[in-house]
């Protein structure tokens, strides 16, 4: 049971019921003109329903010169008043403090050099006034807290940088001019909100890139100005710089909790409260508040994948919570495509004015699933929800599909958690019947007389034939994750999708030598994949010294080893123990469709339909168990 996230922590003028706070990310949901849609409402609404004892809203903009990526909030302006205490007010009915995280659009895309040396003592101070201004404009809304976001390369930590801040005013050259920036700013807060409303402080503990801003600089500007705040928000890493990324988002194949080192250490040198951020879940952080490493922890992606996942701890039902796998598909639809938000384990996200299960279908019915996969299991929870009777087939012994096997690598525990939630939670299901090592048939499906038939079978993997194919040195990359073939110490990968630069990366982990191989050029591997796992995947594998054949065609693979064609038309052999093939996935059109006519209702989902992700997975079969 946990305790010490559960402890009420004073912050300033407020106090806040528990020590988890959702972190402040933009979801893309607001109006073209900086107003708060029905979306936006409800999304925020299902993060405070979560349990978190603060809710914060990302990214909202104190100039008037247009939301960054035009679906952001603004609070330049007495208009958005009551849009801003619609939301306070909401996130209020759930015993949530209302927080809102202050950016300045106008300059947080542009080039810090020129931010921070080509505007005037007067535009300066102007800035500084803005971001008071909207301070109060939130508190007058009936928010409790605001963030200053002065970390991830933010206008505030512009002007600390020792890289860029060249002024000759009382606002840069030595460090007490770069920290003065961030003491006006907080000073024209507490000033124009006379104590009414909390203040968070972002930083990044260091910036990591040589000739950047480091930790005990860091640590010294955060003593500056700790009796100007009442909570220090620590992360790391920088936005504009795309290598960091994975430091700030970090993916499944780094360590979680990487940035509570950092805090502790801002832990230790102050007083005021310190809350870290960083791919956390509820148990690492109960186990950092009771050590007293920090007073709270923030996150979103957790909360993104269960936004009842505070509430469950508190409740004691931690096996119930839905696990986040951080694939990242959050972070890279909004931060790289400046779409709107989406969640791989979780199809309601960003989506809540659709949706309701709660609802129960008005007329039940019996629904069979051909499949056990992601898509099946979403859809067999979805459809037990919504009143209606399944009967799933899968032809393995276990559930799970080809996902059991993307899951086998050391790296991947979150979701190896993602899958037993997954099966655990649709067998305990009610009305949901599985059936497995039962390979579906047309026939058998009309014996069970349903009234629409889901086929979530997955697809075929792609296994062209060579000199050696039935020999073991060739195997498919499944075979090889789970173990069932086993291989040399020399092994050549063939595609450079995530599954094979992911297998790649956990051979060269166990000490082999791994060689990939591709048709694309490097600049084009893995696209279609998130953005930010992409970046961290491809910088592992190059630290790891795997080697890379772009832009060359696999010719044949002997006994001896791989031949290929490069782009020369130059034919060249890798020597290797094993070739292990990882060129895709294709639905078997023929098995789907032989499926129709099996009901009145016959829907195809995941991979079924078109080989995707995860989140393509669970998505088209929640959408389609929705209609039923």
């Amino acid at each position: 049971m946990k305790e010490a996230i559960f402890q009420p922590i004073r912050l300033g003028p407020v106090t806040a019921k528990n020590r988890i706070e959702v972190a402040p990310a933009c979801p893309f949901l607001a109006g073209h003109d900086a107003s708060v849609t029905r979306e936006l409402y409800d999304y925020t609404m299902s993060l405070a329903a979560s349990g978190a004892g603060i809710v914060t809203i990302g990214v909202s903009s104190v100039d008037p010169h247009g939301p960054v990526g035009g679906r952001t909030l603004s609070l330049d302006s007495f208009l958005y008043m009551p849009d801003l205490a619609d939301l306070a007010e909401g996130i209020h009915r759930f015993g949530a403090l209302a927080s809102i995280e202050l950016v300045h659009s106008k300059y947080m895309l542009s080039r810090p050099a020129d931010v921070v040396n080509n505007t005037s003592t007067e535009e300066v101070e102007h800035i500084i006034g803005q971001f008071a201004n909207a301070a109060l404009l939130a508190a007058d809304a009936g928010f409790d807290m605001v963030m200053i976001h002065g970390g991830h390369g933010n206008v505030p930590s512009m002007f600390f940088s020792k890289k860029y801040n060249h002024r000759t005013d009382r606002f840069g050259g030595s460090f007490d001019g770069r920290c003065q920036f961030g003491i006006e700013l907080l000073e024209a807060i507490r000033e124009k909100t006379r104590g009414r409303i909390a203040v968070e402080y972002r930083i990044s503990a260091e910036e990591v890139l040589p000739g950047m801003t480091t930790l005990q600089e860091t640590l010294e500007y955060a003593r500056r100005i700790e009796d100007k705040i009442d909570l220090l928000h620590v992360s790391r890493g920088l936005l504009e710089e795309d290598s960091l990324l994975p430091i700030i988002n970090a993916p499944v194949y780094l360590p979680k909790a990487m940035n509570l080192p950092f805090a502790r250490q801002f832990k230790q040198a102050l007083k005021v409260p310190v809350a870290v951020v960083g791919s956390f879940d509820l148990d690492l952080a109960e186990e950092a508040v009771a050590a007293g490493d920090v007073d709270m922890v923030s996150m979103i992606r957790t909360i993104l994948a269960d936004t009842d996942c505070v509430e469950k701890a508190r409740r004691g039902e931690d096996e119930a919570i839905r696990p986040c796998i951080r694939c990242n598909t959050c972070i890279s639809r909004t931060h790289a495509q400046f779409k709107t938000v989406r969640c791989a384990v979780n199809p309601v996200i960003g989506r809540e004015t659709l949706f309701d299960l709660t609802r129960r279908a008005e007329t039940p019915k019996k629904v069979v699933v051909v499949g056990g996969g992601p898509a099946g299991l979403e859809a067999a929870r979805v459809l037990s929800k919504r009143g209606h009777t399944v009967v799933l087939f899968e032809k393995e012994k276990e559930l799970g599909g080809n996902f059991r096997l993307a899951c086998a690598a050391g790296f991947k525990r979150e979701m190896r958690r993602y899958l037993d939630w997954s099966v655990k939670t649709a067998l305990a299901s009610p009305n949901v019947t599985v059936h497995l090592e039962t390979a579906a048939t047309p026939e058998l499906v009309k014996a069970e007389r349903p009234d629409a038939v889901i086929v979530a079978c997955g697809a075929r993997p792609v296994l062209p034939t060579f000199t050696a194919s039935g020999t073991d040195k060739i195997v498919w990359v499944g075979d090889a994750e789970s173990g069932k073939a086993p291989l040399g110490d020399r092994i050549v990968v063939a595609g450079a999708g995530f599954t094979g630069m992911e297998f790649a990366l956990a051979q060269v982990r166990e000490g082999k030598k791994v060689t990939v191989v591709d048709m694309l050029p490097m600049d084009r591997i893995g696209q279609g994949g998130s953005a930010i796992n992409l970046i961290c995947l491809k910088d592992l594998l190059a630290k790891a010294e795997v080697e890379f054949r772009c832009c060359c065609r696999i010719e044949d693979i002997t006994q001896q080893g791989v031949i290929l064609t490069d782009e020369a038309g130059q034919r060249q052999e890798i020597a290797c123990d094993n070739a292990v093939l990882s060129l895709g996935f294709r639905p078997d059109r023929a098995f789907t469709d032989s499926f129709a006519g099996t009901a009145r209702e016959v829907y195809v989902v995941g991979d079924a339909d078109r080989v995707a992700n995860v989140w393509q997975a669970n998505t088209t079969a929640f959408d389609k168990a929705m209609r039923i």
